[in-house]
């Protein structure tokens, strides 16, 4: 089962993508993988439209990016890179 990924505004400044590789700025675009608690917030795993993974973590204080994968091969950057 997949979900599309909803947050706060916090999850990203004004102006910057939320995909980095694609550019993409609509939460739509978002699939969640996996999502749980830890000890500094919830961990969210998720997959952009374009196939790159993410994993953002969401505390009291928004949501950050922690980590990203490659583009999927065969995928070249997009105007947010």
């Amino acid at each position: 089962m997949t979900q599309t990924l909803t947050a706060a505004p916090a999850y990203a400044p004004p102006g910057k993508p939320l995909c980095g590789h694609c550019g993409t700025d609509r939460h739509e675009d978002f699939r969640i993988l996996s999502r749980h608690r830890t000890s500094v917030g919830t961990t969210v795993w998720i997959r952009c439209s374009c196939g790159t993974p993410q994993v953002r973590v969401a505390t009291g204080a928004g949501i950050q990016l922690v980590a990203r994968g490659r583009l999927p091969q065969g995928r070249g950057p997009g105007p947010g890179r």
